[in-house]
């Protein structure tokens, strides 16, 4: 018994520097102390926890095979069961005490972007504003957004209202008005007053959406982006090789990659030329769809080598480490694809509800294309994500290769559907290739799958007949309806 009690006092000594490692890190934030470098502190923070994590779980298969091979040896089952239950109280307990790290800490990690941020051109200049608004979500500063008819408009310019543009998306089948309003008037409630009854549910704010790469709200953590000790999912084959199209809506990419040297994409700009567009999200998602590399130690095999993918670009940098799209750049987005008549589009992006922007995806949907969503990086706490969380949008989360549920995951009753998103090996923008994690690197395998069923039968009901069912029996708040896989 000498040697699992050793590991036991190991255990009790990473659960130690995990609680040490809460106390002082929620003293910290209640303090305020971090105020001035918040930032940099929570993004060192992530990492600190992601370590502790690892140390936790490496600690946790040692005991559990040190207790294997000491009852092979020299105990019965009735020695071995108080042993596991004790370890399994004690892992949970340190899980939990990471997960109430994450939750007390999520409202800080959002709030790193100032209240009210400056978006900056190529030049320097101020292109807009963005602003964080209602249920903590961001905006740009006093727009919106609403279906365009002439008594709305004539009640916008008795407000004195500036509109901005006026604009038919014809293959959505929607008009639209984006104006900007006084400060006295920007909220809902104020705006209802003044506006026609029948307006009031085809009105909403100019949103801002975030890639789902990394911890919690897009923050890159920098362990789980350069660490070489990450143990990397292996690949298997293709999911199909169908010449489908797909639409996939994220930063821009750089088609110059060498994985996508055979690669059949085309791309269009909806963020505007002033930017400097990112390019780290998208060329990792569509690496994974159809970049491709042979003759190394770690292949790089496309879920659909034949696919053509239309590749709309709709986010703007808000730092080094975070992007942003304006909720009018995806209602475009949606336009172009439609258009393009593809067969699925992939957005690896969340943010809040939306009413204009849950009209323009029904009405994708109801021309036959399927979207594909991640579930979101906010942690098992989190409020549903959107387009995600919208009914006929399939909502995906991450596992890691052992089945194990991505820590930051979204979870709820909208999770359809889990797949792969821990360390997914894919392109990256600099030119090399390495692992990515995040819903957003579990949603493309999803999508692949969706591009491999029946047309003409609910591409849903055929995943679901695919999927190996996960946690509890049947559908979960977790796992949604059970993991796909590549083949």
């Amino acid at each position: 018994m000498k040697r699992p009690h050793l590991k036991s006092m190991l255990l009790k000594s990473t659960l130690l520097k995990s609680t040490l490692l809460t106390s002082t890190c929620m003293s910290l934030i209640l303090a305020g102390w971090c105020q001035g470098a918040q930032a940099q502190l929570l993004d060192r923070l992530g990492n600190q926890v992601d370590g502790v994590t690892r140390e936790l779980e490496q600690v946790t298969e040692d005991v559990q095979e040190q207790v294997r091979k000491t009852a092979e040896d020299e105990l019965s089952g009735q020695v071995i069961n108080p042993l596991t239950d004790t370890l399994g109280q004690a892992v949970e307990g340190a899980v939990q005490s990471t997960e109430g790290l994450a939750k007390a800490t999520g409202d800080s990690v959002g709030n790193t972007l100032a209240a009210r941020l400056p978006i900056l051109n190529r030049a320097g200049a101020t292109a807009f504003v963005e602003v964080r608004v209602e249920d903590n979500w961001r905006a740009v500063e006093r727009e919106w957004l609403m279906l365009l008819d002439q008594p709305g408009l004539t009640a916008l310019a008795a407000l004195d209202a500036e509109i901005i543009e006026q604009t038919q998306f014809a293959d959505l089948g929607l008009q639209l008005v984006r104006f900007r309003v006084p400060a006295a008037l920007d909220s809902l409630p104020e705006l209802k007053k003044h506006l026609p009854a029948h307006l009031h549910e085809q009105l909403d704010r100019n949103h801002i959406y975030s890639p789902q790469r990394g911890g919690p709200h897009g923050v890159i953590q920098a362990k789980e982006q350069h660490s070489s000790a990450i143990s990397i999912t292996p690949v298997a084959k293709s999911m199909c090789d169908h010449a489908v199209s797909v639409g996939v809506i994220d930063t821009a990419l750089n088609t110059h990659h060498v994985a996508f040297a055979n690669s059949h994409i085309e791309s269009q700009d909806f963020a505007g030329a002033e930017f400097e567009a990112p390019r780290a999200h998208g060329t990792a998602v569509v690496g994974i769809l159809v970049g491709m590399r042979g003759g190394q130690n770690q292949p790089l095999i496309p879920l659909l080598p034949a696919a053509t993918v239309f590749s709309a670009s709709v986010f703007y940098p808000r730092s080094d480490y975070a992007q942003g799209a304006t909720m009018v750049n995806l209602v475009r987005a949606l336009n172009w694809l439609a258009e393009k008549k593809v067969r699925v589009i992939n957005m690896s992006l969340a943010g809040p509800d939306n009413k204009i922007l849950a009209l323009a995806i029904q009405k994708i949907i109801q021309s036959g294309i399927t979207i594909v969503a991640a579930a979101g990086n906010e942690g098992p706490a989190a409020l549903p994500a959107y387009p995600a969380a919208y009914a006929d949008v399939i909502a995906v989360t991450a596992v890691d290769k052992n089945q194990r549920i991505y820590r930051w995951a979204n979870r709820g009753d909208y999770i359809d559907f889990a797949a792969v998103g821990v360390a997914v090996f894919t392109a990256r923008s600099s030119g090399d290739f390495g692992p990515e994690t995040g819903t957003s690197m579990a949603a493309p395998l999803v999508t692949a799958a969706v591009a491999c069923t029946t047309k003409n039968i609910s591409a849903i009901d055929q995943l679901k007949k695919q999927a190996l069912d996960l946690g509890a029996a049947g559908r979960d708040p977790i796992f949604g309806d059970g993991l796909i896989s590549r083949p």
